[in-house]
């Protein structure tokens, strides 16, 4: 398992947020994506989920991976999420 803490540097829009599920969908291994405050975890790769959770400039997340390309889907996720 591969773990990944952040915090979030700006507002995403609805769009981004639905292109990250998807790139998460390409990969095998289960990604979960935790918010330290709120203590709620969700699957990266719903798309529903990603929707109607605010991630928002200043929210921490923890970005867990779990499988056999965890690595490679740690450094998608955390370099989709650390773009903005």
């Amino acid at each position: 398992m591969r773990v990944h803490e952040m915090v979030i540097a700006t507002d995403f829009q609805p769009q981004y947020l639905q292109m990250i599920a998807q790139k998460a969908s390409y990969f095998s291994s289960d990604i979960k994506i935790k918010f330290e405050k709120e203590n709620i975890q969700l699957d990266a790769k719903s798309i529903l989920g990603m929707m109607l959770l605010p991630i928002r400039q200043g929210t921490r997340i923890t970005i867990q991976t779990k499988g056999v390309d965890e690595e490679e889907a740690i450094e998608a996720m955390s370099s989709l999420l650390d773009k903005h």
